[in-house]
């Protein structure tokens, strides 16, 4: 009978972990992850706008020394009460719509904007600053109400360069920034 050979096994001995595979994994995953990551910050609510509207919106955005707008800002808190602040040169007012059963009162807030609005009639850009627990459902409800007047009678002057006069539209706040979405 022959002899059995036994393998010899050392057990003090050191190797090498080959990690480029995972490295080439890791740098073709990174730039993926970054591209991927900025579409998902960024998200736009597209409406058809009249283009005297448009117009107006643009001019409200360059600087005219002649005529300071007011600033308008909303802001749903989370008690549901809605604050409107409103800010021309160094006046400030704010405006209270008290919470109606619990929940924001969408009709009082409508008629508070219309309100805003008619003594603002150049200003079409609003900014919401809501408080973290208000949900993005009521939040979009309060914008609902600011885009656009309900009543066919409300109706605000815009002047059209190309017709060289002054039109009507019902567009309210048709423009709506988000302030504070860094924040939290």
């Amino acid at each position: 009978m022959g002899r059995k050979i036994r393998p010899h096994i050392e057990y003090g001995s050191e190797f090498e972990l080959d990690l480029a595979p995972l490295l080439a994994v890791m740098v073709k995953l990174v730039p993926v992850l970054l591209v991927s990551s900025a579409f998902v910050q960024v998200m736009m609510i597209e409406s058809d706008l009249p283009q005297v509207v448009q117009a107006a919106i643009e001019e409200q955005e360059k600087p005219n020394k002649d005529e300071i707008l007011a600033k308008i800002e909303i802001l749903p808190l989370k008690d549901r009460t809605l604050e409107v602040k409103v800010t021309k040169g160094s006046d400030e007012k704010i405006l209270r719509v008290p919470a109606s059963n619990g929940a924001f009162d969408l009709k009082a807030i409508h008629n508070k904007l219309v309100e805003v609005k008619t003594l603002n009639p150049k200003v079409f850009k609003i900014e919401v600053r809501p408080d973290a627990e208000v949900s993005y459902k009521e939040i979009v409800k309060v914008m609902d109400e600011a885009r656009k007047s309900r009543d066919i009678k409300n109706v605000y002057p815009v002047f059209d360069a190309k017709q060289g006069k002054d039109v009507t539209t019902d567009f309210m706040f048709p423009e709506i920034v988000f302030a504070n979405m860094m924040e939290g």
